[in-house]
């Protein structure tokens, strides 16, 4: 008896979209919908389609996806950009009925969601910052997706990569931050990539899949400790500080994403940073 290859279909076909669709080759056939679909990798079956306009999804939705994975961004860093990214988003594409076939949907969030400010462990469990408009947004999102699906909701820190480390540019340029003290995030985004797939692959091979996870590496740092020891790396010391706003003070825990038996590539900001800083030296 042949085994019918599930479809994934991933909404919002950017940065991690491409990172993932090599991850699965061989494992599941890759539907991409996106305003340009033109520009999709050659291995992705393109279906034009915009998460802002519902009757631009019917197509996709006649494909009867089996995974649905949402990749959502702000339309403007404002809060109506959030309300249309996310919440408005995601009721776009269940009422388009693209959840209608999906066993399994994967629905990328931010641990922005989190109340914690004043340097405490999070879980998945952590008291949440509903009455903030843009977490109710995320959040809003979130439980459309759940309503329509079984949907496990992935939530980031700060995203990251080796060719676009912000955080590098003012220390690039000898400035160290003001406020240094806040424990800060982050995840590289091939281990998000990764995620994605690993999660994919327990689904298919019907292993437990948790309905939330906050992706993180290993280890949270203090801004003040991240900066010094770029500074290290590239043999400087500050020769001045810049303002910044102090933002969420939070450790994110990492430890029920590592019991799925996910590795990460990148457990802390060193294997992420160091090839970069060399790069920048």
């Amino acid at each position: 008896m042949q085994v019918k290859t599930p479809r994934v279909m991933v909404i919002g076909f950017g940065d991690l979209a491409r990172r993932l669709a090599p991850k699965l080759t061989g494992l599941a056939e890759v539907i991409g919908v996106s305003r340009r679909p033109e520009l999709l990798p050659g291995a992705v079956r393109a279906v034009y389609g915009d998460y802002t306009q519902p009757e631009s999804l019917e197509e996709a939705a006649s494909l009867k996806p089996d995974v649905v994975i949402f990749t959502p961004v702000p339309t403007s860093r404002d809060l109506e950009g959030y309300r249309t990214g996310y919440a408005q988003a995601a009721r776009n594409i269940c009422d388009a009925g693209l959840l209608a076939s999906a066993k399994r949907a994967l629905f990328v969030s931010s641990t922005r969601v989190y109340a914690e400010k004043a340097g405490a462990w999070v879980t998945e469990d952590s008291p949440l910052a509903a009455g903030d408009p843009f977490v109710d947004a995320l959040l809003e999102g979130e439980c459309c997706f759940r309503r329509y699906a079984t949907t496990t909701v992935l939530r980031p820190s700060g995203l990251y990569d080796g060719a676009r480390p912000i955080m590098l540019k003012p220390i690039i340029e000898g400035l160290a931050s003001q406020f240094g003290d806040g424990y800060t995030n982050r995840i590289h985004r091939d281990d998000v990539a990764g995620v994605l797939a690993h999660l994919i692959n327990l689904h298919i091979n019907g292993a437990h899949v948790p309905a939330t996870l906050s992706l993180n590496d290993s280890e949270p740092v203090r801004t003040a400790d991240l900066e010094a020891w770029c500074f290290e790396q590239l043999g400087r010391k500050p020769m001045g500080t810049r303002e910044n706003q102090p933002r969420g003070n939070r450790r994110i825990s990492n430890a029920k994403l590592l019991a799925t038996g996910f590795k990460l590539v990148y457990p802390t900001f060193r294997e992420g940073y160091r090839d970069a800083l060399i790069q920048r030296s």
